[in-house]
């Protein structure tokens, strides 16, 4: 079953030909490109031109792309998740940089209109589990916060997918690993009870896909100290009579929520797209 926005991503691409120009960067023109950003790309605040210099006429155009970019990125397109998410935190001032940011996300959605989630029949085993993916790029905004990023898969695609920044500063990449596992396994925890409600019980914990070896060190509950207290303790969840999640240690180079917290070249970018939007089966740690 293959869900997408094919009809409203057509439509707002229509509307933008005729109404929408970036008085900062002229008209919109719609060569194709394969990522949404730029591999390794830092918007900054420092690249927002002064107020005195700020033109009122790009802000509502600027806002009005990157709240329809955010549509399409909560329903079927978390493949732009972490693009957007950079944009939307200028949307009082953006600069030329920002613009050419959201400017790569619309010529790309254009030109992948019909990519969307597609769910398969899977084996028997592994039908309706929950499968999850989490990462985080430590201090990977220009204020030093930290940006999680996690996927939640079912029969094939993801269903529930996050890229955010940090409200935390971390110390270290393994306290922003183990903050991002914390948030992933509240969500793992909320969905295995709607699963349950809906007559589709979870029979094992919830595998987590980590490529840290230290924040699975601390999930297991080996080495907490005191700047974890702060967070959730995700080992409860993990650790206890009735354990909900698991870890495992997967390779840097085969996490898929490597997607939702930064740039990506393109090779590495289809990759886990084609894992997380189910193109390609994604096979649960056994």
């Amino acid at each position: 079953m293959a869900i997408n926005d094919d009809e409203y991503c057509q439509k707002f691409m229509d509307e933008l030909r005729t109404t929408f120009e970036l008085s900062a960067s002229g008209k919109l023109t719609w060569f194709a490109v394969h990522t949404p950003c730029e591999e390794n790309q830092h918007l900054q605040a420092s690249d927002s031109p002064s107020m005195e210099h700020r033109d009122p006429n790009v802000v509502p155009d600027y806002q009005k792309a990157v709240g329809s970019c955010m549509f399409l990125t909560v329903f079927t397109r978390g493949d732009c998740a972490f693009a957007v998410n950079r944009c939307a935190r200028f949307m009082d001032n953006p600069g030329p940089m920002h613009i050419a940011a959201i400017r790569r996300v619309l010529r790309y959605l254009a030109g992948t209109r019909s990519l969307g989630l597609t769910f398969t029949r899977t084996s028997r085993a592994h039908a309706n589990q929950l499968y999850t993916t989490t990462d985080a790029n430590h201090a990977g905004a220009d204020d030093r916060c930290s940006v999680s990023g996690w996927a939640v898969l079912l029969n094939g695609a993801m269903v529930s997918w996050a890229s955010k920044r940090q409200p935390v500063t971390a110390i270290s990449s393994t306290e922003s690993e183990f903050y991002s596992v914390s948030l992933c396994g509240l969500d793992c925890v909320y969905l295995r009870r709607m699963m349950d409600m809906m007559g589709y019980k979870q029979i094992a914990a919830t595998a987590i896909a980590q490529d840290n070896n230290a924040c699975i060190f601390l999930v297991k509950g080996s080495g907490m100290y005191n700047r974890a207290r702060q967070v959730y303790r995700i080992s409860e969840l993990a650790t206890g009579a009735t354990p909900e999640v698991k870890l495992f240690k997967i390779a840097g180079t085969e996490q898929a929520s490597d997607l939702f917290i930064k740039g990506l070249s393109r090779p590495a970018f289809e990759k886990y797209r084609t894992i997380l939007m189910g193109e390609v089966p994604m096979t649960p740690n056994k």
